[in-house]
């Protein structure tokens, strides 16, 4: 859906590989296209560069698999109904950093060691961030490690130790 932030990827990778006067970034779009944004989402489609492509839908199970062949996730979403996002934990325990808008609860997640925020609707920050990293992309590959440290904490069993914690304290 828009409110995902998928237009807003979609131009700032194809406003930057045409001011670079390269590829700098391909654009690879996961997910399930709702019902009342497919007609638009199919407008848009066709006029992808050979640099983007919609990839469809991964089952849960899959996910990190899928992400490892990453650099980077872009998470641009501004979506009303976005809770506590199981993408970037995936991305984490994937070893991917997360380019992000500080939507509701990202800013908790992504940090300067594990990505980038940016403010929702800045598309011009979100731009300035990817070009950054075009030019530079030790700037995401460093936080790799990190990535994988983050992604520990929200293992099963570190879970249920803080749940315990907080049943044995009340």
């Amino acid at each position: 859906m828009r409110e995902k932030g998928i237009e807003d990827a979609i131009n700032a990778i194809i406003e930057i590989n045409e001011s670079l006067g390269y590829t700098a970034f391909c654009l690879d779009i996961y997910g399930q296209v709702w019902d009342e944004y497919k007609e638009r989402f199919d407008c848009i489609q066709k006029d992808f560069p050979d640099y983007v492509h919609y990839c469809g839908a991964v089952n849960a199970d899959r996910s990190v698999e899928v992400l490892k062949t990453y650099f980077a996730l872009l998470f641009p979403t501004y979506y009303e109904g976005e809770g506590f996002a199981g993408t970037l934990i995936d991305a984490y325990s994937a070893g991917v950093p997360v380019i992000a808008t500080d939507w509701r609860y990202n800013s908790e997640l992504v940090t300067d060691r594990t990505g980038f925020t940016y403010p929702t609707g800045n598309q011009k920050a979100f731009i300035e961030i990817l070009t950054k990293v075009a030019v530079n992309p030790s700037l995401v590959l460093r936080k790799k490690k990190n990535c994988f440290e983050e992604a520990n904490k929200f293992r099963i069993d570190k879970a249920i130790q803080v749940l315990i914690r907080e049943l044995e304290s009340e």
